[in-house]
């Protein structure tokens, strides 16, 4: 059976337009409703108010602190010690402290104050700071320091120590080393340091690092501590001991390996035999068996001169383009050869 399906072309459904412009107005009036809800969103923070700084320095014997916001400053105020409560908006705080200037001695000019620099991405109180005075002629200058308003007796936060006088090899760290160089090595039946490499000398982790040939099959590497394993160590301690040449600021080392390599208390010897006849055969018996492996020649600055000698911080300040305020007072500055060194201040950014 066959049925047959018949298409009324007549019989058209869908809205009227009356209907059309209903639903439109309906539409409108919805969309117009909501106009000040769909873009409403949460409005960005300002801006924190913009980066200043907090000084605090000595004009004479006067300290001052001052404070700069944008093109605008307080101060100088004249003040006893001085205090920094932090903005509440600052992202980070900076404290950049420099210790009082040495005064010159003799012909050499005084050693400026150390200088530290300290990021905080925040600090929990006010602080105060005491700028280190620079020292008298012949004098050390003092450190300065940053500490937590409720906690002065406590440790700083920040310090920075304050300049030598007269900077000696014994006052030496090896942040002061200038060049290290391995000027001989030794061969022996015992070890064969030149062995067709020559030993390298770096600072690595406040540590003189030698790397050597120990023999014609092993390489090795020592760490040697600058105070301990060489300034203070007992005179009779060495075979041959280190010469320190004050006037050229350097240091001649002369490693001796295997006899520390074996452990042998060289003290030892020298109690049971000095003053006897046989002392010396001893000690030519042991540096034969026992050689030095290399010498060593440290070169210090130890920033003598004979004029005045400018802080780091007076590079850290002109790198941020100040000229006024502290910097015109030249802080941590080392005075020239008899002449006074600079007082030290305190520079806190954000």
């Amino acid at each position: 059976m066959v049925i047959k399906l018949t298409l009324n072309r007549n019989n058209k459904a869908g809205f009227s337009l009356f209907e059309a412009c209903v639903v439109m107005l309906v539409v409108s009036v919805f969309f117009a409703v909501s106009a000040t809800v769909i873009p409403k969103r949460n409005k960005a923070k300002p801006e924190a108010e913009g980066h200043g700084r907090f000084e605090c320095y000595y004009k004479g014997n006067q300290l001052y602190q001052q404070m700069y916001q944008g093109t605008s400053s307080a101060g100088p105020e004249a003040v006893s010690e001085c205090r920094f409560n932090p903005p509440v908006y600052a992202k980070y705080i900076v404290i950049n402290t420099v210790g009082g200037g040495a005064g010159g001695s003799g012909s050499n000019g005084g050693e400026p104050g150390g200088f530290y620099s300290s990021f905080h991405s925040s600090v929990r109180a006010a602080v105060v700071t005491v700028p280190g005075k620079g020292g008298a002629s012949g004098v050390d200058g003092s450190p300065t320091s940053v500490y937590y308003e409720d906690d002065k007796n406590g440790d700083p936060i920040v310090s920075a120590e304050g300049g030598k006088s007269n900077r000696e090899l014994k006052d030496a760290s090896v942040s002061d080393i200038k060049q290290c160089a391995i000027t001989e090595g030794t061969s022996s039946k015992y070890t064969d340091i030149a062995c067709g490499s020559i030993p390298l000398c770096e600072i690595k982790d406040d540590k003189i690092k030698v790397s050597y040939c120990f023999s014609s099959s092993v390489y090795k590497s020592k760490l040697i501590d600058l105070q301990n394993d060489i300034i203070q160590r007992p005179a009779d301690a060495w075979l041959k001991r280190p010469v320190l040449n004050e006037s050229e600021a350097t240091i001649t080392y002369y490693d001796q390996g295997l006899l520390d390599e074996y452990n042998l208390d060289l003290a030892a010897f020298l109690k049971v035999y000095q003053g006897t006849q046989y002392l010396q055969s001893i000690l030519q018996s042991l540096e034969d068996s026992y050689p030095t492996l290399f010498t060593m020649v440290l070169t210090f600055d130890l920033h003598r001169s004979n004029t005045v000698t400018p802080s780091l911080i007076m590079n850290y300040l002109e790198g941020m383009g100040i000229t006024t305020g502290m910097v015109e007072y030249k802080p941590g500055q080392g005075g020239a050869p008899g002449g006074a060194g600079n007082n030290g201040a305190v520079l806190i950014t954000w």
